[in-house]
């Protein structure tokens, strides 16, 4: 026994809407995992920016560091230099006869100590000013790391939450597609497909149908 064409049409309606909600489910899958992707491709950037804040504030504490060690250095060679210079002027002042400790003389010695006590002092406080320009670098850089590690977490976080969403839909479009196709196809079933058409027994219609007598059918 065959198939009626109405049939193999409703069949075919049904296969096609499986397949259609099978090839939204598979597309919401690719999706999901698309949105999973970009979401950690999203979080390798940020670690590495955040690598490259903590490198940034480690340079810029060493940075400081040598800053004012370098400076206390400046400052020693300074007060180094002052001393030598304030030795010399004594030596000259007492070659020439002069009271080195009274007077004019230790005036000008106290003189050159003072421009060179400054000059040490001014090297420190550049020095340090420097270095207080690094250390704020380094806490910016510090707290930058941190907020890109936390841009990373919320990256990865965010796109598989996304992609949960994405996935969900597609469950629930697959599940709305078989539901509408098996209420579909039990719709067609309870009405029996499509109903053939009735069959014409030619004998007993002419038996029974009066016009068949009228008009001289059947008479023997």
């Amino acid at each position: 026994m065959g198939v009626d064409p109405i049939s193999m049409i409703a069949i075919g309606s049904a296969v096609a809407g499986l397949a259609g909600a099978g090839v939204n489910y598979m597309g919401s899958q690719t999706a999901a995992a698309g949105q999973r992707a970009a979401g950690q491709a999203q979080a390798t950037t940020y670690e590495y920016q955040a690598e490259v804040a903590a490198n940034n504030a480690l340079i810029a504490k060493q940075n400081a560091a040598w800053t004012m060690a370098a400076g206390d250095v400046a400052a020693s060679n300074k007060g180094l230099q002052t001393r030598a210079a304030v030795g010399t002027q004594k030596v000259q002042q007492g070659a020439a006869g002069i009271d080195v400790n009274t007077g004019s003389a230790a005036t000008v010695r106290a003189g050159t100590e003072s421009m060179g006590l400054l000059d040490a002092m001014t090297i420190r406080s550049n020095a340090s000013r420097a270095a207080y320009g690094y250390d704020v670098k380094a806490t910016s850089e510090t707290a930058q790391a941190k907020l890109d590690r936390m841009a990373a977490g919320n990256a990865v976080t965010g796109a598989n939450l996304q992609a949960q969403g994405t996935e969900t839909a597609g469950v629930g479009s697959l599940l709305s597609g078989v539901s509408t196709v098996g209420g579909n196809w039990a719709k067609f079933q309870n009405v029996g497909g499509v109903p053939s058409a009735p069959s014409v027994n030619p004998v007993s219609t002419a038996a029974t149908d009066p016009t068949y007598s009228n008009y001289g059918f059947g008479m023997t």
